[in-house]
């Protein structure tokens, strides 16, 4: 188990809406039948890299994260941290600052920061997403933070014991609990607290919160950190990436469904994904008896637990010959991927159709 939370930042700065050629192909033709009168819309926000990257620089060093991994501009890295090091945060924007010219910093798309910070209880991992461009009504910065139980961490620890560690938490249901109670709370407090300092930093118009409890089903029983699988995929910057030292945070998380089979103990209000990170789904409820969490069976003879075929997480389910997404001339704003500051090039995106 471990957490993730969400903060959606909506900056208080100028804004504009502009039409832009369709992506999917059905609107492509009504686009070029209309002459450019049905299309879509994006919005495209004012503020530059520099400004907001300083913004935020500012609010992050009042929550002291001064620890930085990746610092990214339109999918080029301009900084990456492959060593661990301390205190890094102001190496990487003095690096970025000098290596950008004035038209990088105002006509850049996506800017994408990851960093990492501890606490007493967690190891988080933050990732930081400013689209300059995007869907109409999509908050243009996406803050999202994975914290990760530090009492069960596998620094200087053979396998062995840390599955003794996290033993103790399912000695009854009542315990397995309270003790998700627990440490929920102390995560949404440290999110409301970078929440609020966001705010005492940037204009802000509108934010939104959102926390979510993962339980990792590997399809594969991992039985050692070093076998953890790495992500390579272009554009993914979460925690199955492979930063230095997070495998010693994250191998814990492999036990948990094990555990949970075996003590027979009850999840709630659960998300589950792949030991990559691939989303799996939600349950209300998930019975510990479940084959689904047994991780000594093939992954194809476990379970089917979902009723519905499942999408992406954030990912909504759409027809490419949607009539409710129609408007008149003045209302052009057909819905488009969510995860995609302008859905130019996302040909495997379900949502989008492709091209």
């Amino acid at each position: 188990m471990y957490f993730e939370g969400t903060i959606k930042i909506d900056p208080l700065q100028l804004t504009k809406i502009e039409k832009v050629k369709p992506t999917k192909a059905f609107r492509k033709m009504l686009y070029f039948m209309t002459l450019g009168q049905v299309s879509d819309k994006q919005e495209r926000e004012t503020f530059t890299a520099i400004s907001i990257l300083q913004q935020l620089n500012r609010a992050l060093i009042k929550e002291e994260v001064t620890n930085i991994i990746r610092l990214s501009h339109d999918d080029i890295d301009f900084y990456l941290d492959e060593e661990g090091k301390k205190n890094d945060l102001k190496e990487a924007f003095d690096t970025y600052d000098i290596r950008i010219d004035e038209s990088m910093a105002m006509f850049f798309s996506t800017l994408s920061m990851v960093l990492e910070h501890e606490d007493k209880e967690y190891k988080y991992l933050i990732e930081a997403d400013i689209c300059r461009i995007h869907q109409v009504g999509a908050y243009p910065i996406t803050i999202k933070v994975t914290g990760l139980l530090k009492e069960f961490n596998a620094v200087g620890k053979k396998e062995e014991a840390v599955g003794k560690l996290v033993e103790g938490v399912f000695s009854s249901q009542q315990k397995y609990n309270e003790y998700k109670v627990s440490k929920q709370a102390i995560f949404e407090q440290f999110l409301e607290r970078l929440s609020l300092s966001i705010k005492k930093n940037i204009r802000i118009e509108d934010t939104i919160i959102d926390i979510k409890s993962k339980i990792v089903i590997p399809q594969e029983k991992i039985t050692s950190k070093t076998a953890i699988p790495h992500r390579t995929d272009n554009g993914y910057r979460g925690m199955y990436t492979g930063y230095y030292g997070f495998s010693d945070y994250m191998f814990y998380s492999y036990l948990w469904s094990s555990m949970c089979h075996s003590h027979g103990v009850t999840l709630h209000d659960t998300h589950y994904e792949t030991e990559k990170g691939e989303y799996l789904g939600y349950k209300e409820e998930l019975e510990g008896t479940s084959s689904y969490l047994d991780d000594t069976i093939n992954s194809e003879e476990r379970e089917d637990i979902f009723d519905e075929p499942v999408t992406a997480e954030g990912e909504e389910s759409s027809s490419w010959f949607d009539f409710d997404s129609w408007g008149d001339n003045d209302d052009t704003s057909f819905s488009s991927c969510s995860s995609c500051s302008s859905c130019s090039s996302c040909s495997s995106c379900a949502s989008c159709g492709g091209d």
